[in-house]
């Protein structure tokens, strides 16, 4: 079936680029256009809703900017993989731009981490174990060394959120690490906070390998909360976050 047959004109009002962009999502969710396929040219666009061209490419430039669509040299616009990291991206800047205290930014990380924790618990593998036990060497060897610490420590938690299988939480879990990250820049540099993120990485990864979802959501909501006290520790004292497991 051809895409355009799906489209009907809309009445041209200041939103009109909103209504084409909402078409054209709807015709993708409904699998009219997949993943990959190359949209109508604008000029078929214009004329199957009845809008200007520059209401299209308006249209089309909003779809790019959510990871919807891209142009392909040789010209055209195509349908992404939609894959979740590329579609949840532009969190990761609304979020840097909105004001939040760091007890609910740490308050969403328990929620989100350690929810990641269990389903990594459930579903990881026996080569992201293997990975997981030399990071967890890597971050004894490094307690010593803030910057190399924290690229282990950014690569831990990446592989607990493709461990847990769930690619939109995981995609939810990077934006929050990328919060705050100055404020724990700091903290890591205090005596003994790489030495307990060590001790509670390793901690994380025991539950792992034993596959025990609940203890690894007990160790990581651990492990959240020492980061908070620390972080918050550069910064004043905040009353501490409650946690309960399920």
């Amino acid at each position: 079936m051809n895409p355009l047959d799906q489209l009907k004109p809309i009445d041209t009002k200041p939103s009109a680029s909103e209504r084409v962009a909402e078409r054209l999502m709807a015709l993708i969710a409904s699998g009219n256009i997949a993943p990959g396929d190359k949209l109508p040219s604008e000029n078929e666009l214009t004329k199957a809703l009845h809008v200007s061209r520059p209401v299209v490419r308006e249209a089309l430039r909003g779809l790019a900017m959510l990871g919807v669509v891209e142009s392909k040299q040789g010209g055209g616009c195509y349908v992404t993989d939609l894959k979740p990291n590329r579609l949840m991206a532009p969190l990761s800047f609304v979020l840097s731009l909105q004001d939040y205290s760091l007890d609910s930014l740490f308050a969403a990380r328990t929620v989100i981490d350690c929810g990641l924790a269990a389903s990594a618990a459930r579903n990881v593998t026996a080569s992201q174990l293997e990975r997981f036990a030399e990071l967890i060497e890597v971050a004894y060897q490094t307690v010593r060394d803030p910057v190399a610490f924290r690229l282990a420590d950014s690569e831990f938690h990446e592989l607990i959120g493709t461990a847990s299988d769930n690619a939109f939480l995981d995609r939810v879990s990077r934006s929050l690490y990328s919060l705050a990250i100055d404020q724990r820049r700091k903290a890591s540099e205090t005596p003994g906070v790489l030495d307990q993120s060590a001790r509670d990485h390793d901690d994380i990864v025991k539950a792992l390998v034993a596959r025990d979802p609940e203890a690894a959501q007990a160790a990581m909501a651990e492990h959240v909360e020492h980061i908070r006290k620390t972080t918050l520790d550069v910064m004043g004292d905040v009353p501490p976050i409650p946690f309960r497991s399920r």
